[in-house]
């Protein structure tokens, strides 16, 4: 969250000339409802089960595709992304994401109502519990 992904995404995808796909953007589209909606009625166990079928369906040829922070965590899908793509890690320390979040914290429903203490507090602990995933990585930028 916050590391850039759709912003670089879709600029690589223009540089290479290729399609672009964001997950989150896609399945609130196929859904109906947003991300914070879907987690609010169905759950985090569902929209992660959504994440895995709409990966799997995806024609990743030519595709350059950002996906929510979460999705590559959950479900081996790490796994399954360095098996169809190159994958890339956007890394940041706390306090850069941090410097770019507390801009945005309107935007972002699981940021809403968060001091400044605690949106660090969050997003240090976030990275801890993702690190391992994200390293998976093939490339880290």
């Amino acid at each position: 969250m916050g590391s850039g992904k759709t912003t670089m995404g879709k600029k690589l995808a223009t540089k290479l000339n290729f399609n672009f796909l964001d997950t989150d953007k896609e399945i609130e589209n196929l859904v109906g409802m947003s991300i914070s909606k879907i987690f609010e009625t169905k759950g985090e166990p569902y929209f992660r089960t959504l994440e895995r079928q709409f990966i799997e369906k995806i024609d990743v040829h030519n595709t350059v595709i950002a996906t929510g922070g979460g999705l590559p965590c959950f479900n081996h899908n790490i796994d399954y992304l360095n098996k169809i793509g190159v994958t890339v890690y956007l890394k940041f320390s706390v306090e850069e994401l941090f410097e770019r979040l507390k801009l945005d914290v309107k935007n972002r429903p699981i940021l809403k109502g968060k001091s400044n203490e605690e949106l660090l507090t969050f997003i240090e602990k976030l990275l801890n519990k993702r690190k391992e995933c994200y390293e998976k990585a093939q490339r880290i930028f």
